[in-house]
């Protein structure tokens, strides 16, 4: 029971940090992302 409940903490510790990672750390706009000098968006 205790790996249980240990496992099931480190499931949502996991869940929480990639959910912040993914939604506010690594996201950037594609206008962002693929600019360069040879590249024009509109």
């Amino acid at each position: 029971m205790k790996a249980f409940l240990a496992s099931v903490v480190v499931l949502l510790v996991v869940a929480v940090g990639a959910s912040y990672v993914l939604n506010g750390t690594l996201e950037t706009s594609s206008a962002s992302a693929y600019s360069s000098s040879n590249v024009r968006l509109n």
